[in-house]
């Protein structure tokens, strides 16, 4: 029951992040907003907010600013990790979709594989190394279409996106000694926080973009405590209840929300070699998060047995959103829920 409590917040936690992609590009399309100021706006706020709930629960928030070189090390995770990965992330959605972003950022963990082999001088694993390949083949493949001479999509989303993938490496990289000596809740909110008071200098808060009105407001709210207060919170205590690469791997529901929401009620819609891109980026975040050692051979068989029967559920339900003209029927959906959620490894 406690794993499966923590399977239930990964999840959720990831859906909620993809869904804050989603409400992001809606708000890009409804007013003249600019990402500088959503990015000021929802870290500040959810910095605060996270902070404030962690002081009311009896944390110790002031821990992390007890030496100079945990102190340096927080400024540095609040500007050149979360600031950076959010600024970056939400101008991909900007100048491309939710869905377009979420994949090109998905490329994060691929980079720290390769980031960490050059530090240790040590190989990765087999399936680190093909998962590494798979992901800039799906990449290309989603960027491409298949011809090389072609962009699919805009320039400056993929930059951007890429770019929030080295982002998503800073992030989870520069924390690290952090981690073991202070709650990672508390180190988040203060990197939003800190990273919120640095954009606010280059995109002040106050700036209220124009023709703003309760719509916008009601959707800001959503992306500041659905999308990144409860998300992050939902997410990081997930691992105290189940393992990481559990966690990680349930992480993949963030670009598969995105991807879903934006199919099904955006009218954004791929083409046949972006489409087997995709599958080949979410193949590779498997392969990264995937257990190989040997005293876990029954698990490793348990969690194959998952995920064919997710990623077979997934295609399933993509091949009659095609047939169907952008709709799912509701007992496709909860049959494909049914087939899934009961061989989850336990």
């Amino acid at each position: 029951m406690t794993k499966f409590k923590g399977i239930i917040y990964a999840s959720l936690g990831a859906a909620f992040f993809g869904i804050s992609s989603i409400i992001a590009g809606l708000l890009f399309n409804r007013c003249s907003i600019a990402p500088g100021w959503l990015v000021t706006t929802r870290m500040l706020f959810s910095g605060l907010l996270l902070l404030a709930w962690l002081a009311i629960t009896k944390h110790n928030i002031f821990s992390v600013w007890s030496s100079v070189k945990s102190s340096l090390r927080i400024v540095a995770f609040g500007i050149f990790g979360v600031l950076f990965a959010q600024s970056s992330f939400l101008l991909s959605v900007y100048y491309g979709n939710a869905a377009i972003a979420t994949i090109l950022q998905s490329l994060g963990p691929s980079i720290i594989i390769i980031i960490l082999a050059i530090k240790s001088k040590a190989i990765p694993r087999r399936l680190d190394i093909i998962a590494i390949f798979l992901s800039l083949i799906g990449v290309f493949l989603l960027v491409t279409n298949g011809n090389i001479g072609e962009l699919s999509f805009s320039a400056s989303a993929l930059v951007w996106g890429l770019l929030s993938a080295l982002g998503v490496c800073a992030y989870t990289l520069i924390p690290c000694p952090l981690i073991k000596e202070h709650s990672p809740l508390s180190l988040v909110a203060w990197a939003l926080l800190i990273g919120g008071v640095i954009s606010n200098f280059l995109h002040p808060v106050t700036n209220l973009p124009k023709n703003f009105d309760q719509t916008d407001l009601l959707l800001v709210s959503l992306i500041v405590v659905v999308g990144t207060l409860l998300a992050y919170s939902l997410y990081i205590n997930s691992l105290k209840y189940t393992e990481p690469h559990i966690v990680g791997m349930l992480g993949m529901l963030e670009p598969v929300t995105a991807i879903l929401i934006s199919t099904l009620f955006l009218g954004v819609s791929f083409l046949g070699f972006q489409q087997l891109g995709i599958f080949v980026v979410f193949l590779s975040l498997f392969l990264i998060n995937f257990p190989t050692k040997k005293n876990k051979k029954t698990k490793r068989k348990k969690y194959v047995l998952f995920f064919l029967i997710l990623f077979e559920n997934i295609s399933y339900l993509w091949f009659n959103l095609c047939c169907s003209r952008n709709k799912v029927d509701t007992f496709s959906a909860c049959f494909c829920c049914c087939l899934i959620v009961p061989n989850f490894p336990s």
